[in-house]
Formats: C-alpha cells, structure tokens, sequence
C-alpha cells in the first residue's frame, strides 16, 4: 500500500479569489519519501488541499492501492463519501477520474497535523503559497546504542525506534583488518532503513575517525571496507551522528 499525506495553504487577495499552496508527501515500500508541492489559483483552501489529492494519484503507482492522509473534513466528505460540499463536484469528479485511468485504489482517511508527514505536508503547501523552495524533509530517526568491550569477541547493538527496539549481538573477528569497535559500528549501520538519522551513543574514538574518513585506515582492506559502508548508507540516504564515546 502506497501513501500520501496531503495538505493546502490558502490566501484571499480579492473577494472570491485567492492564491492556494498545495503539499505532497508519498511514501512508497522501499523507497525514501518524495515531496511534491505547487500553486495554484484557488477559491478557497478545500479546491488547493484537493489539487493535492489529485496530484497524489497522479504520482502514485498505477495499479496500486493509495491511502491518503489529510485533515480536511470536506475533501475526505468528498472523495471519500461522495458527499462534499456542491462547489468541490468537478474537482472531486477530476481526482476519481484520474484514479480510475490510472487503476488506483483510492483511499481517504484522517490524520491530525501532528502526524510528521502531515507537518512536512503542510510546510509544502505554505511554502509554495509564498513562492518559496520546498523546506528539507525531516528524516526518521533511531538511537543507536554500541556496548563492545576489548576482551570479547562479541558485541551487542541495540536499534531504538519509535515503538520498536531491534536488539543484535554481532560477532568480531579478530583477524579483520577493520578494528572490532569499527567492525561494531559497521554492523549497526547495516539495521538502519533507508533514509533514517542514526544517533550513535558509545561508538568508540577511532570507529568515529574511521567513519568520517575512512582514509585514515592504516590497512588497505579496511579502508576499502569502510568506504563502501559508506558509501552504501549515502546512497541509501542513511546519515551517522555521534553523541558520545563508548
């Protein structure tokens, strides 16, 4: 299931007529979120917070369900019921339309503005309203805590997440040419998803150097090693920040 979350800005210039921001945020499985917003003519909010639906459909997947989030009664009322506000019919009628040429399953549900999608929808649509660039999306974020001592040949990961907590126990080999506190840190990159902020407390001084510059490597395997994890979590949109020594 692919998901939109959608809001509008809205701003009278002269009775009867307005200038309207809309925002986009669609998340689709296995792929970071894509951030869509534009202005618009509009009469009032509810014609720009539906351009934002219709501009959903229109990126989404054909052929695939879509869930849309918004926290607009008349446009859930509208595309959702069919029993809208008479003024929103032709545009309500556009969105079913392009939905039904494009075979999406559409879906309309509430979700208040406190939802961190809808936030990043919202500061869409109030920046295009103004003409202004889209603002940076806020990435999801994990804490990430490394409990790796020099006599063992084991350490532990521990992935926190809003509701979730992954758990890992990673063996180190002592024969690699990557340090076991980096050999630790390595393996806690590879939990995260794809676009996630990690927040790494007790990552060792020199798996923090190793990290930011891998060149600094003595051995030339481990320098290898290390450049392409890091090259992995940037294509992969992943980015380390460190709050600490272990």
């Amino acid at each position: 299931m692919n998901h939109a979350y959608v809001d509008a800005s809205w701003h009278e210039t002269q009775e009867g007529h307005g200038v309207g921001g809309w925002g986009l945020i669609l998340l689709r499985p296995g792929t970071l979120p894509a951030a869509y917003q534009g202005q618009m003519a509009a009469p009032d909010n509810n014609a720009a917070e539906l351009r934002a639906v219709l501009e959903a459909v229109r990126h989404a997947p054909p052929g695939e369900g879509l869930r849309v989030h918004t926290d607009n009664e008349a446009v859930i009322a509208s595309v959702g019921r069919g029993r809208g506000p008479h003024l929103l019919a032709d545009l309500t009628r556009e969105v079913l339309d392009e939905a039904g040429a494009r075979a999406v399953a559409l879906r309309v549900t509430y979700a208040p503005r406190t939802r961190r999608h809808m936030q990043a929808a919202h500061d869409l649509a109030n920046a295009a309203r103004r003409g202004l660039p889209p603002p940076a999306l806020p990435g999801p974020q994990a804490e990430v805590l490394i409990e790796q001592r020099p006599a063992l040949t084991e350490a532990r990961v521990s992935l926190r997440r809003p509701g979730e907590r992954v758990t890992a126990h990673i063996p180190l080999d002592p024969l690699s040419d990557v340090p076991p506190s980096a050999q630790a840190l390595l393996a806690a990159v590879t939990l995260a998803r794809p676009g996630e902020h990690l927040l790494v407390r007790r990552a060792s001084k020199l798996a923090q150097a190793l990290w930011h510059r891998p060149d600094r490597a003595l051995l030339p395997a481990a320098h290898t090693a290390l450049a392409q994890a890091r090259q992995a979590a940037d294509g992969q949109g992943v980015q380390v920040q460190f709050q600490g020594l272990g």
